[in-house]
């Protein structure tokens, strides 16, 4: 069998493209893991992933922002009608992403009373989580600017200043 030349190949990719789409999945598997511990007093805890409440909207978000890189990387003709780049909305999906798991974060139910406190906290896997979360955006910011886009309201080349 002959390997399908249709299939685009990743190391083609520029750096921050393969960053992105590399961080961006990751974020997504980490949703899965740990994402905050419950601590009950003199017992053991528990851990629940990002995919409870509000953070199920995130793990979506960062879902759609790696295939809209994906797509914005392999075929850009594709989203050429949007009144955005593909790229401004890849990341745009992350950021708001992580805002939903930052939402997710803050939220975490907590109970106390005389003597007693139950309650979650971000665990090992949800540090994991926004800081690749984190650099997914970061990476498509980056990726703009490389390539000349801008960011709505904002020049993509900076303007000398005037004489």
């Amino acid at each position: 069998m002959s390997e399908s030349s249709s299939m685009p190949d990743f190391k083609s990719f520029a750096r921050y493209d393969q960053l992105f789409l590399g961080a961006g999945f990751l974020t997504f598997i980490f949703s899965f893991i740990a994402f905050a511990h419950i601590h009950l007093a003199g017992f053991g805890g528990d851990t629940i992933s990002a995919w409870h409440g509000i953070g199920t909207l995130a793990a979506l978000l960062i879902l759609a922002a790696v295939i809209v890189g994906f797509i914005n990387l392999t075929s850009p003709s594709t989203l050429s009608s949007l009144p955005v780049s593909g790229r401004l909305l890849a990341t745009g999906l992350a950021a708001l992403a992580l805002l939903f798991f930052i939402i997710r974060w803050a939220t975490l139910p907590s109970a106390s009373g005389p003597g007693f406190h139950i309650g979650y906290s971000l665990y090992w896997g949800g540090y994991v989580l926004l800081v690749l979360n984190v650099v997914t955006i970061v990476e498509g910011y980056l990726g703009m600017r490389a390539n000349g886009e801008s960011m709505p309201g904002h020049p993509s080349q900076p303007t000398a200043p005037s004489a």
